[in-house]
């Protein structure tokens, strides 16, 4: 076994121990922060663990933040359910030896009755919840083809006049095998203490995700295809699956294709994307079951690197 392939089984079991004490089934808050970012992760499925390569690897892999080059904003907005709103802004820039990043998420429920202790039909004003985190993230090579990242968040939630406040850490691990296209990644995401919203108590929703890409490129195909799988493993939740596909036409047209599995109201997914000198700009769009209504994902990313 390579040394290579000794510490990633080791990242493995570090991250297999944290989650048997992550936390007891239904007992997670701040679920937004299972929401997802970008609209390119968005069409394949969120299969994306080991696909993430770009500013958005902060939220999904902290390791992908290592493949980025020189400097890289992304800007996603979702339309989500009835008029909530999903806004994040992601920039990631080579420094201190590796690449760090910085992640802002937004998410926007709208106005809504307030009404009193007691029944009524009039409400008694408005207000607008909203849910805020902002992360900071690291990432380096430790050795040939081998990342690492680390990175750090603080959450917000507000409804009416109560309000919650916790942090929590992500961690990721990235390895490109000796198989010519082939990579193995995992990530440990939203792992923290127990926060509070009023008396109630709850962690973060800790996931271990588990995943592998692999890309080809031939002359025949005119640029390259990508087939990416998921495994996660949620504290509150039974283990979901996510499967991908992505094509890419000389780096310039990208078709993408997805599929969720375990999830009462998710499942196939679509996007597509457009690269034009240092713009990419891409769309998901992701059904909803029931008549819940559709999540549409439009991301910007901005790089001399594209």
């Amino acid at each position: 076994m390579s040394r290579n392939s000794v510490l990633l089984a080791a990242a493995l079991l570090i991250m297999m121990t944290a989650l048997a004490s992550a936390g007891e089934p239904g007992s997670s808050g701040f679920t937004f922060l299972r929401l997802g970012n970008g609209a390119r992760a968005g069409g394949m499925g969120e299969a994306f663990t080991a696909v993430a390569d770009d500013a958005t690897s902060i939220y999904w892999n902290p390791a992908g933040l290592a493949a980025v080059e020189e400097v890289e904003l992304n800007l996603t907005h979702t339309e989500w359910l009835m008029d909530i709103r999903f806004e994040q802004a992601t920039v990631a820039n080579e420094m201190w030896g590796g690449v760090a990043g910085l992640s802002f998420t937004g998410l926007y429920y709208g106005s809504l009755d307030r009404y009193g202790e007691y029944p009524s039909l009039t409400p008694d004003g408005t207000f607008s919840p909203y849910d805020l985190a902002l992360s900071l993230g690291y990432a380096r090579d430790i050795i040939p083809n081998l990342a690492l990242g680390a990175a750090f968040k603080i959450i917000y939630s507000k409804i009416d006049f109560k309000s919650a406040t916790g942090y929590a850490f992500d961690f990721g691990v990235t390895h490109r095998t000796k198989i010519e296209g082939l990579i193995l990644a995992a990530s440990m995401l939203n792992l923290g203490p127990q926060a509070s919203f009023d008396k109630e108590k709850f962690y973060p929703p800790f996931q271990l995700r588990l995943g592998g890409a692999y890309e080809i490129r031939k002359e025949a195909l005119h640029g390259g295809l990508i087939l990416a799988a998921d495994a996660v493993f949620p504290n509150d939740n039974d283990v979901m699956t996510h499967f991908g596909l992505e094509y890419s036409y000389q780096r310039m047209l990208m078709v993408r294709l997805g599929y969720k599995s375990g999830y009462n109201v998710q499942g196939a997914t679509m996007g597509a994307g457009i690269a034009w000198e240092s713009l990419r700009f891409d769309y998901a769009y992701m059904p909803i079951e029931y008549d819940l209504g559709d999540a549409h994902r439009i991301s910007l990313t901005v790089s001399p690197s594209l």
